[in-house]
Protein backbone atom coordinates (compact mmCIF):
# COMPACT_ATOMS: atom_id res chain seq x y z
CA UNK A 1 0.00 0.00 0.00
CA UNK A 2 1.42 3.73 -0.60
CA UNK A 3 2.16 6.09 2.15
CA UNK A 4 -0.16 8.96 2.23
CA UNK A 5 1.69 12.00 1.69
CA UNK A 6 2.21 13.96 4.77
CA UNK A 7 0.54 17.29 5.32
CA UNK A 8 1.36 20.02 7.09
CA UNK A 9 0.42 23.94 7.71
CA UNK A 10 2.70 26.61 8.78
CA UNK A 11 0.43 29.05 10.21
CA UNK A 12 1.29 32.88 10.68
CA UNK A 13 -0.48 35.24 12.98
CA UNK A 14 -0.20 38.89 11.96
CA UNK A 15 -0.79 42.38 13.06
CA UNK A 16 0.45 45.63 11.40
CA UNK A 17 3.53 43.48 10.20
CA UNK A 18 3.32 45.29 6.00
CA UNK A 19 7.31 45.88 7.10
CA UNK A 20 7.76 42.91 7.20
CA UNK A 21 5.40 40.08 6.63
CA UNK A 22 6.71 39.88 2.89
CA UNK A 23 10.00 38.62 4.00
CA UNK A 24 8.42 36.10 6.82
CA UNK A 25 6.31 34.58 3.77
CA UNK A 26 9.40 34.22 1.53
CA UNK A 27 11.01 32.59 4.15
CA UNK A 28 8.25 30.04 4.43
CA UNK A 29 7.71 29.07 0.96
CA UNK A 30 11.18 28.93 0.73
CA UNK A 31 12.04 26.35 3.21
CA UNK A 32 8.73 24.23 1.72
CA UNK A 33 10.51 24.52 -1.73
CA UNK A 34 14.07 23.39 0.17
CA UNK A 35 11.79 20.31 1.72
CA UNK A 36 10.67 19.08 -1.59
CA UNK A 37 14.05 19.45 -3.32
CA UNK A 38 15.33 17.70 -0.59
CA UNK A 39 13.49 14.68 -1.58
CA UNK A 40 10.35 14.88 1.06
CA UNK A 41 7.26 15.24 -0.58
CA UNK A 42 4.91 17.23 1.55
CA UNK A 43 1.92 18.65 0.95
CA UNK A 44 2.86 22.22 2.61
CA UNK A 45 0.08 25.07 3.12
CA UNK A 46 1.23 28.56 4.34
CA UNK A 47 -1.37 30.47 5.94
CA UNK A 48 -1.16 34.08 7.34
CA UNK A 49 -4.33 34.93 9.95
CA UNK A 50 -4.38 38.98 9.18
CA UNK A 51 -5.28 39.85 12.92
CA UNK A 52 -7.52 43.08 11.63
CA UNK A 53 -4.12 45.02 10.09
CA UNK A 54 -4.77 48.69 9.92
CA UNK A 55 -1.87 48.55 7.66
CA UNK A 56 -1.00 47.28 4.25
CA UNK A 57 -0.76 44.08 5.55
CA UNK A 58 -3.39 42.14 3.54
CA UNK A 59 -2.41 43.84 0.61
CA UNK A 60 1.20 42.49 0.93
CA UNK A 61 0.43 38.82 1.49
CA UNK A 62 -2.02 39.57 -1.22
CA UNK A 63 0.59 40.02 -3.43
CA UNK A 64 2.05 36.15 -3.08
CA UNK A 65 -0.41 34.72 -4.94
CA UNK A 66 -1.54 30.89 -4.67
CA UNK A 67 1.91 30.73 -3.06
CA UNK A 68 -0.07 31.66 0.65
CA UNK A 69 -3.19 31.41 1.79
CA UNK A 70 -4.92 34.31 4.38
CA UNK A 71 -7.28 34.35 6.53
CA UNK A 72 -8.68 37.63 7.80
CA UNK A 73 -10.26 38.25 11.38
CA UNK A 74 -13.44 40.31 11.77
CA UNK A 75 -12.15 41.81 15.18
CA UNK A 76 -8.43 41.78 16.60
CA UNK A 77 -8.13 38.96 18.48
CA UNK A 78 -3.79 38.17 19.02
CA UNK A 79 -1.71 35.94 18.65
CA UNK A 80 -3.14 33.02 20.43
CA UNK A 81 -6.47 33.60 19.11
CA UNK A 82 -4.85 34.29 15.77
CA UNK A 83 -2.84 30.75 15.43
CA UNK A 84 -5.94 28.75 16.86
CA UNK A 85 -7.77 30.01 14.22
CA UNK A 86 -5.30 29.26 11.32
CA UNK A 87 -5.11 25.38 13.06
CA UNK A 88 -8.89 25.35 12.81
CA UNK A 89 -9.48 26.52 9.16
CA UNK A 90 -6.90 24.10 7.84
CA UNK A 91 -6.06 20.24 8.33
CA UNK A 92 -2.71 19.35 8.25
CA UNK A 93 -1.54 16.52 10.20
CA UNK A 94 1.82 18.78 11.03
CA UNK A 95 1.76 22.69 12.51
CA UNK A 96 4.12 24.83 12.61
CA UNK A 97 3.60 28.78 13.42
CA UNK A 98 6.17 31.57 12.38
CA UNK A 99 5.74 35.43 13.91
CA UNK A 100 5.07 37.91 10.68
CA UNK A 101 8.40 39.51 11.90
CA UNK A 102 10.33 36.32 12.13
CA UNK A 103 12.08 33.93 9.72
CA UNK A 104 12.10 30.40 9.00
CA UNK A 105 15.75 29.03 7.80
CA UNK A 106 15.59 26.63 4.31
CA UNK A 107 16.15 23.88 6.62
CA UNK A 108 13.23 24.46 9.20
CA UNK A 109 10.61 22.22 7.62
CA UNK A 110 12.49 19.57 6.19
CA UNK A 111 14.66 18.89 9.61
CA UNK A 112 11.38 18.83 11.84
CA UNK A 113 9.44 16.73 9.14
CA UNK A 114 12.22 14.18 8.70
CA UNK A 115 12.52 13.70 12.61
CA UNK A 116 8.60 13.01 13.30
CA UNK A 117 8.13 11.19 10.32
CA UNK A 118 11.26 8.75 11.75
CA UNK A 119 10.30 8.61 14.87
CA UNK A 120 6.23 7.90 15.38
CA UNK A 121 6.83 8.08 19.54
CA UNK A 122 7.25 11.92 19.10
CA UNK A 123 4.65 14.32 19.37
CA UNK A 124 6.94 17.50 18.84
CA UNK A 125 10.45 18.60 17.80
CA UNK A 126 12.52 21.66 18.21
CA UNK A 127 15.40 22.98 17.04
CA UNK A 128 17.82 26.23 17.92
CA UNK A 129 17.19 29.47 17.21
CA UNK A 130 19.13 32.51 16.24
CA UNK A 131 18.51 35.61 18.61
CA UNK A 132 18.98 39.12 16.74
CA UNK A 133 20.37 40.75 20.01
CA UNK A 134 23.46 40.02 22.30
CA UNK A 135 22.46 37.45 24.75
CA UNK A 136 23.69 36.04 28.13
CA UNK A 137 24.64 32.20 27.36
CA UNK A 138 22.28 30.93 30.08
CA UNK A 139 19.12 32.34 28.33
CA UNK A 140 19.45 30.32 24.61
CA UNK A 141 18.44 27.10 25.59
CA UNK A 142 15.31 28.17 27.63
CA UNK A 143 14.43 30.35 24.75
CA UNK A 144 14.33 27.26 22.36
CA UNK A 145 11.99 25.84 25.04
CA UNK A 146 9.26 28.44 25.27
CA UNK A 147 9.83 29.96 21.42
CA UNK A 148 6.76 29.98 19.23
CA UNK A 149 8.57 29.65 16.04
CA UNK A 150 11.21 26.70 16.33
CA UNK A 151 9.30 23.64 16.76
CA UNK A 152 6.60 21.59 14.90
CA UNK A 153 3.90 19.43 16.19
CA UNK A 154 1.34 16.49 15.38
CA UNK A 155 -2.12 18.48 15.24
CA UNK A 156 -3.44 15.67 17.48
CA UNK A 157 -1.28 17.61 20.37
CA UNK A 158 -2.16 21.11 19.95
CA UNK A 159 -5.74 19.64 20.27
CA UNK A 160 -5.39 17.34 23.16
CA UNK A 161 -3.73 21.08 24.84
CA UNK A 162 -6.86 22.77 23.87
CA UNK A 163 -4.49 25.30 21.38
CA UNK A 164 -3.46 28.41 22.77
CA UNK A 165 -4.51 30.16 25.40
CA UNK A 166 -7.02 33.20 24.15
CA UNK A 167 -7.55 35.35 26.74
CA UNK A 168 -7.32 39.20 26.91
CA UNK A 169 -4.56 38.86 29.52
CA UNK A 170 -2.25 36.51 27.37
CA UNK A 171 -2.80 38.94 24.78
CA UNK A 172 -1.58 41.67 26.61
CA UNK A 173 1.56 40.11 28.24
CA UNK A 174 1.98 38.00 24.84
CA UNK A 175 2.50 34.58 27.22
CA UNK A 176 0.55 32.35 25.56
CA UNK A 177 3.33 30.45 23.62
CA UNK A 178 5.36 29.71 27.05
CA UNK A 179 2.30 28.14 28.45
CA UNK A 180 1.37 26.42 25.33
CA UNK A 181 5.23 24.97 24.79
CA UNK A 182 4.42 23.58 28.97
CA UNK A 183 1.73 21.51 28.47
CA UNK A 184 3.46 19.86 25.60
CA UNK A 185 6.76 19.29 27.30
CA UNK A 186 4.41 17.90 30.20
CA UNK A 187 2.42 15.93 27.94
CA UNK A 188 4.34 14.34 24.90
CA UNK A 189 7.60 13.18 24.14
CA UNK A 190 9.84 15.48 21.78
CA UNK A 191 13.04 15.80 21.54
CA UNK A 192 15.66 18.88 20.68
CA UNK A 193 17.36 18.92 17.13
CA UNK A 194 21.06 20.36 17.80
CA UNK A 195 20.62 22.84 14.21
CA UNK A 196 19.59 25.91 13.84
CA UNK A 197 16.50 26.68 11.64
CA UNK A 198 14.92 29.47 12.39
CA UNK A 199 15.69 33.75 13.45
CA UNK A 200 14.00 35.68 16.03
CA UNK A 201 14.49 39.32 15.34
CA UNK A 202 14.03 42.00 17.81
CA UNK A 203 11.21 44.91 17.10
CA UNK A 204 10.10 48.07 19.31
CA UNK A 205 7.78 46.33 22.02
CA UNK A 206 8.05 42.75 21.02
CA UNK A 207 9.34 40.13 23.63
CA UNK A 208 13.27 40.40 22.96
CA UNK A 209 12.40 44.23 23.23
CA UNK A 210 11.05 44.31 26.51
CA UNK A 211 13.67 41.54 28.00
CA UNK A 212 17.24 43.29 26.54
CA UNK A 213 18.16 44.07 29.92
CA UNK A 214 17.28 40.55 31.24
CA UNK A 215 18.66 38.64 28.75
CA UNK A 216 22.29 40.92 29.26
CA UNK A 217 22.66 39.31 32.68
CA UNK A 218 23.01 35.90 33.74
CA UNK A 219 19.78 34.12 35.22
CA UNK A 220 21.11 34.30 38.88
CA UNK A 221 21.72 38.25 38.52
CA UNK A 222 18.78 38.49 36.73
CA UNK A 223 16.81 37.08 39.50
CA UNK A 224 19.25 38.64 42.36
CA UNK A 225 18.43 42.44 40.98
CA UNK A 226 14.79 41.44 40.59
CA UNK A 227 15.23 42.99 37.00
CA UNK A 228 11.71 43.52 35.28
CA UNK A 229 11.77 41.73 32.45
CA UNK A 230 7.86 43.04 31.78
CA UNK A 231 6.15 40.02 31.86
CA UNK A 232 2.92 40.06 34.53
CA UNK A 233 1.20 37.11 36.08
CA UNK A 234 -2.45 38.30 35.82
CA UNK A 235 -5.61 36.95 38.40
CA UNK A 236 -6.74 35.66 34.59
CA UNK A 237 -3.73 34.27 33.52
CA UNK A 238 -2.71 32.11 36.72
CA UNK A 239 -6.52 30.84 36.82
CA UNK A 240 -6.28 29.55 32.72
CA UNK A 241 -2.61 28.06 33.82
CA UNK A 242 -3.58 26.36 36.42
CA UNK A 243 -6.50 25.30 34.26
CA UNK A 244 -4.67 24.11 31.67
CA UNK A 245 -1.75 22.65 33.60
CA UNK A 246 -4.86 20.31 35.34
CA UNK A 247 -6.09 19.17 31.96
CA UNK A 248 -2.67 17.49 31.22
CA UNK A 249 -2.36 16.21 34.88
CA UNK A 250 -5.45 14.64 34.05
CA UNK A 251 -4.41 13.27 30.43
CA UNK A 252 -1.77 12.05 31.83
CA UNK A 253 -3.88 10.03 34.27
CA UNK A 254 -2.23 12.05 37.44
CA UNK A 255 -5.36 13.19 38.87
Amino acid sequence: MRARTPTANVIIPAYNAAKTIARTVASAVAARQFCIAAGLAADIEIIVVDDCSTDATADVVGAAGSRVRLIRNAVNRGPGFSRNEGVRQSSGGFLFFLDADDVFFPNHIHACLQALLGDDTLGYVFTRLKIDMPMHPDWPPSLDESCPINFCVRRVWHEMIQGFAEEPDFTTYRTEDTLYRACLRRLVKHKKLDVETCEQFVSDGNALDRQREKFANSKATWQSKGIDDGFRMTPQMEEVALARLAHVAKLLGQV
